[in-house]
């Protein structure tokens, strides 16, 4: 089972002022497309609210090794898979499996 670090859907992105949409919209267009993806290839995972727990926050940070990291991110247990880039890669690549530690 992947788990997956999220935000709330329009949670503050890094650069509001510098996106053509709302504050949030990339991250919650990346959140809806890995799920889109973990749904239709049936793996299951646990979506992870971080925007009203500092401490969730800082794990995901943690496990990212960046505290700057924002979602979606993905781990698996206790292993870092990685963020929205990686996993896109993973699918364009085929090794999804692979990136979320699960063959």
């Amino acid at each position: 089972r992947a788990r997956w670090v999220c935000a709330h859907p329009w949670g503050s992105s890094p650069s509001p002022h510098n996106l053509p949409f709302p504050p949030g919209f990339q991250i919650k267009s990346q959140q809806s497309e890995v799920t889109r993806i973990l749904d239709g290839k049936n793996i299951k995972y646990e979506l992870v609210d971080i925007s009203q727990d500092n401490a969730l926050r800082e794990e995901m940070r943690a496990k990212a090794g960046n505290p700057k990291a924002i979602p979606p991110q993905i781990v698996n247990g206790d292993q870092y898979c990685g963020d929205y880039e990686l996993f896109v890669e993973a699918v364009e690549q085929n090794t999804l499996q692979e990136f979320l530690k699960l063959a």
